[in-house]
């Protein structure tokens, strides 16, 4: 049985939607280079069943008081509790980057103080309160619709893109790179030649990529953030697609695409 709806935010010239379908069966692990672009593809990829118009989402700190299958509640700052939908496709960001319904996101909340970001949507003479976002210690889930609207803009380069940054941290398969006070999120996954033609993971050589190395990327695509995203989830950009290489200028591990 499907659950499905798109969202319209309003205030936008061009209105980002999103349609939300939820099956209660497990999934495979998506790899996590498909994540960003299907974020950017994902208007349009699924039939759309329930109209909707959202307002501007809110970003908020609250106390989370309850979570299920289907929703979270929430005490705000006025101390009124909201319940609200939960169902859908989540980006999980923490110990590595994977898409997953809320069934399996549910696992990473619990209750507490979190950041979150909500909308509430009509229709017709009907209004409901929808969770777009949360942030809760060392893990972020977001909506695909979320990083839509507060994406500034996407670069991309049939050729490639080149990036110079300084490593705050390496996760399962991504890196996070910091520049002129910016974090970035750089997808790693796959396999890869190493200097010398050693075919490795991510995973493998991840440990020699080691906080403070400066490091070059050379890349296809980088989604930029706006303020309001970098500020409260603390990434201003997501580099993803690699025909070139990794390279850290600091022990001189490099990398190229197998």
């Amino acid at each position: 049985m499907y659950e499905s709806f798109t969202l319209y935010f309003r205030s936008r010239l061009k209105r980002y939607h999103e349609s939300m379908k939820v099956k209660l069966r497990s999934k495979k692990a998506v790899f996590a280079i498909s994540i960003i672009a299907m974020v950017l593809l994902v208007s349009g990829a699924y039939a759309f069943e329930i109209r909707v118009t959202a307002e501007k989402p809110a970003f908020l700190h609250v106390a989370i008081d309850s979570i299920d299958n289907s929703t979270i509640t929430i005490v705000n700052e006025s101390g009124e509790n909201l319940s609200l939908f939960a169902k859908g496709r989540w980006i999980l960001i923490s110990e590595e980057v994977r898409v997953m319904p809320w069934i399996e996101a549910m696992n990473y909340v619990e209750g507490g103080d979190a950041l979150i970001v909500m909308t509430t949507i009509e229709k017709g003479n009907v209004t409901g309160d929808i969770l777009l976002g949360i942030k809760q210690g060392d893990v972020i889930l977001v909506r695909p619709s979320l990083l839509r609207y507060c994406a500034r803009g996407h670069k991309h380069s049939s050729i490639y893109l080149s990036f110079r940054g300084e490593v705050a941290d390496t996760g399962e398969n991504y890196m996070i790179l910091e520049r002129n006070g910016n974090t970035v999120l750089a997808l790693a996954n796959g396999e890869w030649i190493k200097a010398g033609g050693e075919t490795v993971t991510w995973k493998d050589v991840s440990d020699e990529f080691r906080p403070g190395d400066e490091v070059r990327l050379f890349y296809h695509n980088l989604l930029v953030m706006n303020d309001d995203f970098a500020e409260n989830f603390g990434i201003k950009g997501f580099i993803w697609g690699y025909s070139g290489a990794i390279i850290d200028l600091t022990s001189g591990t490099t990398l190229s695409r197998k």
